[in-house]
């Protein structure tokens, strides 16, 4: 697909490329997009200190093309070479001027710069010799391999086209759900399989992605794909380079789950958490979701909680959009602009990497959660993965789209007492389609024994399972104590669970306990029957 209209001329497109590039240049070099550090204990490294200023005084090599002087530059005598000119001495430039991992928003800036030859290299073929695509082809993966060195597949270390070797493995037309497994989340895992195939009755296909032996040993494997049919696994360690990223054997699924997606062979993916559990089929994210098909991005907001009480998260984001346009996604929104602690609820993304652009967010997401990055940055400024998600899409410049609400609670109904106001509590997050139906939520099946009893379960002894009853939206949210074992939301309307989706939380029980039961008196390592007695 073309990132450029193709109602345009040719020449006219050359001649944007050639400006929207210089005009990138210059925004780069010239310091209109710095990134600047939160200025607080936690983020303070005297490394990271020397690796802003080098950023700040960046001089530009001398047969370097000047910025435009005028908002709209002439044309190049020769269009073709005079836009490969300017690339080959951008791509030098990049090559040998490292990005270091402090450098979100100039990470940013380079793919902008990067989105432009992708353009190119989509809209020109016709008017460029076959040396000139090579020429192309060859900047643009230097500049690929430079930023994103996990993008080699770790048995093609000389391959010259890592990206468009990888993009080759998506199988044109593919969609499918990824899920990251290790031994700590089998049990979800389990269920959120059986809720897919045995409940909704999907015939997606899905990948259980891991990396190594020792976070996914082939004794669960098997079990795994033996456990519904169209379930494989996929070791991303063997796809991707696990060097630069430190992926091999990683107990941190939250650090997986971006290259889980950028590894799938399924070209539109649907990542989800092991806790997700639907109420409608997830085909239903791909189908008929209008904010998916505008932008092929889609992610689901968390709750707005905690007002206030994370400022040094705040302090950063904030950082790196001194210089960086927020999109409109990022102006609407109420966690950015009123101090809540996160935007994003991970359990669900949902992408499509036939996008070029999407990509190019793609990247720069996975880049946030190499081993480096998300040492010393990402996950001290969020919580695991998820907020690098929209942040690595707007920082390249990448349209992305979020449902419409803030995240809602699925659980059961406190009757107000003492003044207060009729509560639902439960520890999940629910998130509704665009007809404002129930489509899934996070936190799983399993309540936890204090909810039970807090609201007079009479199914004691079932595993830890009670089928919710009430849901709101809208309403103001409370991290509660973990000795009262619940969050509960008030102020919004309190909505009776439906009778499908009842029926499909009673599914989806039934379904989880009886995995629960065939899976007792078994060994993990092994998943042999364990012997009892004198067996």
């Amino acid at each position: 697909m073309s990132l450029l209209a193709p109602s345009r001329s040719r020449h006219a497109i050359v001649l944007l490329l050639w400006v929207s590039t210089l005009f990138l240049i210059w925004q780069h070099y010239y310091g209109l997009d710095q990134t600047v550090k939160a200025k607080t204990p936690s983020s303070t490294r005297p490394e990271d200190a020397q690796d802003t200023e080098r950023t700040s005084s960046i001089a530009l090599p001398a047969d370097h093309p000047q910025p435009p002087q005028h908002p709209i530059a002439p044309a190049p005598p020769n269009g073709i070479e005079a836009l490969l000119s300017s690339i080959a001495k951008s791509t030098e430039y990049f090559v040998n001027v490292v990005i270091q991992p402090s450098e979100f928003s100039q990470l940013g800036s380079r793919l902008q710069i990067l989105s432009t030859w992708l353009a190119a290299r989509e809209t020109l073929p016709s008017l460029m010799s076959s040396s000139q695509i090579t020429t192309l082809d060859n900047h643009i993966e230097r500049t690929i391999i430079s930023l994103f060195p996990f993008v080699r597949h770790p048995k093609q270390p000389k391959n010259s086209q890592p990206f468009a070797t990888l993009r080759q493995t998506f199988q044109k037309g593919s969609s499918g759900i990824v899920i990251v497994g290790d031994k700590s989340n089998l049990r979800y895992l389990c269920h959120a399989i059986q809720n897919i195939r045995t409940v909704h009755k999907s015939s997606l296909p899905i990948q259980i992605a891991h990396a190594g032996d020792n976070t996914f040993p082939p004794s669960l494997r098997r079990f795994i794909a033996n456990s519904a049919p169209g379930v494989t696994t996929i070791d991303i360690s063997t796809l991707l380079d696990p060097k630069p990223t430190a992926l091999e054997n990683l107990d941190a699924a939250p650090a997986l789950r971006p290259f889980a997606a950028l590894a799938s062979s399924f070209e539109q993916v649907i990542l989800i958490d092991p806790k997700t559990i639907f109420l409608q089929p997830p085909t239903t994210l791909l189908q008929t979701h209008s904010a998916y098909k505008s932008t092929g991005a889609l992610f689901f907001h968390d709750h707005l909680h905690s007002k206030g009480d994370f400022k040094p998260r705040h302090e950063f984001w904030q950082s790196l959009m001194k210089n960086h346009p927020p999109s409109q996604s990022l102006r609407s929104s109420r966690v950015y602009n009123e101090g809540y602690a996160s935007e994003s609820d991970g359990g669900v993304i949902v992408l499509d990497k036939s996008r070029t652009s999407v990509m190019l967010g793609l990247l720069h997401t996975c880049w946030q959660n190499s081993k480096r990055v998300r040492k010393d940055w990402t996950y001290k400024f969020g919580t695991g993965d998820a907020e690098s998600w929209w942040l690595g899409f707007e920082l390249a410049g990448v349209p992305y789209s979020w449902e419409s609400r803030y995240g809602g609670t699925l659980g059961w109904l406190l009757v107000k007492n003492e003044g207060k106001q009729d509560r639902v509590c439960g520890n999940t997050n629910l998130h509704l389609d665009e007809n404002d139906k129930p489509l899934w939520f996070s936190g799983g099946l399993v309540a936890v024994p204090e909810d039970m009893n807090a609201m007079g379960s009479d199914k004691p002894g079932t595993g830890g399972y009670d089928v919710p009853t009430h849901w709101m939206v809208d309403g103001y949210f409370q991290n509660m104590s973990k000795a009262m074992g619940r969050d509960c939301m008030w102020g919004g309307a309190v909505k009776e669970v439906g009778k499908e989706e009842k029926r499909v939380l009673e599914k989806s029980i039934e379904a989880a306990a009886k995995v629960d039961e065939s899976s007792r008196g078994f060994d993990l390592r092994t998943y042999k029957k364990k012997k009892v007695g004198n067996e």
